[in-house]
């Protein structure tokens, strides 16, 4: 008995849970974006916002969120859809958790967000800089090679980035001698599918364990879009950053079998 009403409240509170966030499909969200009522709010990270958002939508990453609320409507009842990076990201519902508990009563919340919304061809807005490719397709490295940590590898245009371009080319099947690829993602997730070679590091509470990394190798973190590597990088030390960069790109896999794609450069 007493397990049986410990999933009843379990699924009344998935329920509530549910309600509250007011889940929106594609359909939907194209209608409320027609209609020019609505607030549309990026919960990704700022760089990920730049480079390519839905139009017309204002970015509030949700570490930020303190100090940019003064952006918000002041009219509770004002229209607000928060979305991210796909089904997967979990910012939009905490972006959306926190926007009714100040209050908002008509949030709405757009999981397929960003990758789908640009899947159909709906408006967009960024700052795009496409790669310039040699013959064959390949993305020549802007720099040159450079050594870190025993790995000889080519440095991207960002601070901490190992090239995306370059990298997503070998990624798969010729990685650099001393490197090591860490999958910042939770646990799950890397159990869903990962890059053959990675090892689980996660990324949560704005920390990540560095005593688990090689010290003879470089380090380059990976996760689905991009997003958490760069917080993750972000949150090390000078020190720890010296033998540590992200990978910039799109990753989506099933077991050890991946696609990997560059996102643009702002």
């Amino acid at each position: 008995m007493k397990t049986f009403l410990l999933f009843l409240l379990i699924g009344l509170l998935s329920v509530s849970f549910a309600e509250k966030l007011n889940i929106i499909k594609m359909d939907e969200a194209k209608k409320i974006f027609d209609s020019g009522k609505a607030l549309f709010i990026d919960a990704r990270g700022s760089k990920s916002y730049k480079k390519e958002t839905i139009m017309g939508s204002i970015n509030i990453p949700i570490k930020n969120y303190a100090l940019v609320e003064h952006l918000l409507p002041r009219d509770r009842d004002a229209i607000i859809v928060t979305f991210c990076q796909g089904f997967k990201c979990h910012l939009t519902d905490e972006l959306a958790w926190l926007l009714v508990k100040d209050g908002y009563r008509n949030v709405k919340n757009y999981k397929g967000g960003y990758p789908e919304w640009k899947e159909h061809g709906y408006a967009l807005m960024g700052t795009i800089r496409e790669c310039k490719a040699a013959p064959m397709g390949f993305c020549m490295p802007k720099y040159s090679a450079t050594h870190m940590n025993g790995a000889t590898v080519y440095l991207g245009s960002d601070e901490g980035t190992i090239d995306q371009y370059w990298f997503a080319t070998v990624v798969l099947d010729k990685l650099p001698d001393n490197v090591q690829l860490v999958d910042v993602r939770r646990a799950e997730l890397f159990k869903e599918g990962h890059i053959k070679g990675a090892i689980n590091v996660p990324f949560a509470d704005d920390k990540i364990d560095t005593s688990r990394f090689p010290k003879d190798k470089l380090v380059v973190f990976y996760c689905d879009y991009g997003m958490m590597s760069i917080d993750a990088w972000t949150s090390l030390n000078d020190e720890e950053k010296k033998n540590v960069l992200y990978f910039d790109a799109t990753v989506k896999c099933a077991g050890e079998k991946c696609t990997v794609k560059a996102n643009e450069d702002i």
